[in-house]
C-alpha cells in the first residue's frame, strides 16, 4: 500500500522521513525493519542503478572472462567493482579508464585488461 512522504529531516546522524497515515513514534514503530521502496526513474545516458550491473558477466577487450561482477562499493571518490571469476577476485574502480563498455542488453561489461604488476 503506497505511502506518501510528507517531510524529510536531514542533517543528523539518521535521515528522518515523515509518512502520512503515521503520525506518531508508536505508529511507526510498525514500519521497522521494511524496506522503502520508489519507482526507479531515468538516468542520464552512461549511469546505472547497482542492482542493473550486478550479475553481469566481464570480459577484457579480447574476450577473455575475468568473471561475474558480484559487488559494488563506494571507496573515497568513486565506486569499486568487485569481479570473482575463475582466477580469484578482481577490484575495477568505477572509472571510464578501466570501464570501457557496459552492455545491459547482453549482460556484459567489458574492462581494460588488468596489467597490473604483483607487489610482494
Amino acid at each position: 500500500m503506497p505511502v506518501r512522504i510528507v517531510r524529510i529531516e536531514t542533517g543528523g546522524r539518521n535521515t528522518v522521513l515523515h509518512l502520512d497515515r503515521f503520525s506518531t513514534r508508536e505508529a511507526s514503530q510498525a514500519l521497522s525493519g521494511r524496506y522503502l521502496e520508489a519507482p526507479a526513474r531515468s538516468l542520464p545516458g552512461g549511469s546505472y542503478y547497482w542492482g542493473d550491473l550486478i550479475g553481469l558477466r566481464v570480459e577484457e577487450p579480447g574476450g577473455a572472462r575475468v568473471g561475474e561482477l558480484v559487488e559494488i562499493f563506494r571507496t573515497g571518490g568513486n565506486e569499486v567493482y568487485r569481479i570473482v571469476g575463475d582466477h580469484g577476485e578482481r577490484l575495477v574502480p568505477a572509472l571510464r579508464s578501466s570501464v570501457l563498455r557496459i552492455d545491459l542488453a547482453a549482460s556484459k561489461m567489458i574492462v581494460a585488461p588488468d596489467d597490473a604488476e604483483e607487489v610482494r
